[in-house]
């Protein structure tokens, strides 16, 4: 057995694109989180200025969504010509990055940052898909998530030994310039766009298909579901480790070095057991596996409110906490996008999946606006949006329990057609 037998059997393709991927990461990791340090604390942004700047880039995003999914859907441009578009957009933001020392540039360089990242998720996924087969799918997303956040957790170390060494945020851009430069070449020389060519693309997709996709009432259902999933993870990552910090008291495991350690244990958790849970949970239909990580979704935010309430033993609790919710996103990540490829037409894929990534927007939009406000409450209130979240679990339970009904009897017209 080789050191590697563990890792699926992908097609190549898909190990280039997994690869450049994790590379590109590595510096845009390191950029993101040393971003708003470096124009507040060595340029002289106010936090507000640099809030805007970040708050642009999530609004280029949003508008490239629907680009991307145009452009991933077009026989012109295709998966593989909407990558390298992505890669030369980040270049160039990271050189503005490299010459803004005000806020106008700043939110240049944002916008096209933005911008490239949006281009890049519909495209990407719609490569994954093309260069994988149906039962394989999750686990081929499951790679590539896997390696976006090994990626960014290692640039954000390697972006801190490098400021240790010269305490020059420049060449954070620079090398993550480097990064994106490294993977535009590895997609020019080597990546092959791959479609279904039996389907009949249009040159540029049009109204009518994205009046189809907006008006597919089974993937509408799935939207709502996974506007809460995305809400959910919002919650987890912005809203529940200052909540800890802030309103857990009578803990010692509440210190802010300690509340980073409990988040790092969680990456680490999602990281180990992102293959063996997406190999165990197979077998089963994709929305029953989004059931399952609803509950558990449920479950964590159940063992949040405890943490609240409790007057002793918070630090196992919140180490439950970790525990069941990097285990409810595992379940659900490469499951939800596997879904929407078989939701999706195939000459429609890059629509859906934009699609699909605006879920993601509304979700970051909301669940900062909700958790914000919460927290700028008493503890009372605070404490209540873990129990409210925790029901609101049961409303995605019946939105899913409705997304599996839709599908059945989508599949039982399919079969009576084919007969």
């Amino acid at each position: 057995m080789g050191t590697f037998s563990w890792l699926p059997r992908l097609n190549p393709q898909i190990w280039i694109l997994v690869m450049g991927r994790f590379l590109s990461q590595v510096g845009s990791g390191a950029v993101l989180f040393y971003e708003p340090i470096y124009f507040v604390n060595q340029v002289g942004l106010s936090p507000t200025q640099v809030g805007i700047g970040l708050s642009s880039a999530a609004m280029a995003s949003a508008g490239g969504y629907f680009l991307a999914g145009a452009m991933t859907d077009s026989l012109f441009w295709g998966r593989r010509r909407t990558l390298l578009l992505s890669c030369l957009i980040s270049i160039g933001a990271d050189g503005v990055f490299l010459l803004a020392h005000g806020f106008p540039l700043l939110i240049v360089a944002n916008v096209l940052m933005g911008l490239g990242d949006s281009l890049y998720w519909p495209a990407s996924g719609a490569a994954i898909t093309d260069n994988s087969n149906n039962h394989q799918r999750e686990e081929a997303f499951a790679v590539s998530g896997l390696a976006d956040s090994l990626g960014s957790g290692l640039g954000i170390v390697l972006g801190g030994l490098l400021l240790t060494m010269d305490n020059s945020y420049q060449h954070l851009f620079i090398a993550d310039g480097i990064t994106f430069a490294l993977f535009l070449g590895v997609l020019a020389i080597v990546f092959k766009d791959k479609r279904d060519r039996t389907h009949s693309f249009e040159e540029t997709p049009g109204r009518n298909a994205w009046r189809k996709a907006l008006l597919n009432p089974v993937f509408l259902v799935f939207a709502a579901a996974n506007i809460l999933f995305t809400t959910y993870v919002n919650l987890m990552e912005s809203t529940m480790p200052l909540y800890f910090t802030n309103f857990v008291h009578n803990a010692s495991s509440t210190a802010p070095e300690n509340v980073g350690i409990l988040f790092s244990g969680y990456v680490l958790i999602a990281a180990l057991f992102q293959l063996p849970i997406v190999r165990a949970m197979q077998p089963y239909r994709r929305v029953s596996v989004l059931m399952i990580s609803m509950l558990l979704w449920g479950m964590g935010f159940l063992l949040v409110w405890f943490v609240g309430i409790s007057v002793g033993g918070q630090g196992v609790l919140m180490v439950m906490v970790v525990v069941v919710l990097a285990i409810a996103n595992t379940t659900y990540n490469p499951f939800s996008v596997a879904l929407v490829t078989e939701l999706a037409p195939k000459e429609s894929l890059g629509i859906y999946l934009s699609l699909n990534a605006q879920c993601w927007t509304v979700g970051y939009l909301v669940g900062p606006l909700i958790g914000g406000w919460t927290l700028d409450q008493n503890q009372d209130i605070a404490r209540g949006l873990w129990i409210t979240a925790a029901f609101s679990t049961l409303i995605g339970g019946l939105i899913l329990k409705q997304l599996e009904k839709f599908q059945a009897h989508t599949d039982s017209i399919k079969s009576s057609s084919n007969l």
